[in-house]
């Protein structure tokens, strides 16, 4: 008896944990009624070892960033101005610092200057902000796009 209900354990078990890892693969939209996230598609980024996010409402750059995704164009560098906080609904948490969802744009190439890792700009984020006032990470990589729109 304890055989049969070990086994009926498992498969339970496994149900759940095939459904969670389903559910978590394949959202390309969302419909989370709690976000305050709405007519914009988050998109994260991998640069090296870390990663962030960015907001995007700005209709041509989300049409670069799906075409990115869709591996039909070779704009991968995301290039926008830098605000303090987080961001909208605090997307690009845990980074005290996000891209303007309206001043971002997909490019080619980029000065070398506002490129880095995302923890470049939390470690000195006064300068990221005031002084260089965009980033433009070279070696990001689209990891991937949540449509809110």
């Amino acid at each position: 008896m304890s055989q049969k209900r070990s086994h009926r354990s498992f498969i339970v078990q496994t149900v759940i944990w095939a459904s969670l890892i389903l559910t978590s693969v394949s959202c390309d939209t969302a419909s989370n009624d709690d976000s305050q996230l709405a007519g914009g598609v988050l998109v994260t980024f991998n640069v090296e070892n870390e990663q962030f996010k960015i907001w995007i409402t700005n209709e041509t750059t989300i049409q670069q960033v799906l075409d990115l995704r869709d591996g039909t164009s070779n704009a991968s560098i995301p290039n926008g101005a830098l605000l303090r906080g987080s961001g909208q609904d605090n997307h690009n948490e845990p980074w005290s610092w996000h891209v303007d969802p309206e001043e971002i744009a997909m490019a080619e190439t980029t000065i070398e200057v506002c490129s880095g890792l995302p923890s470049f700009i939390e470690n000195d984020i006064d300068e990221w902000v005031d002084n260089v006032g965009q980033y433009c990470p070279w070696s990001a990589t689209l990891s991937a796009v949540v449509d809110f729109r």
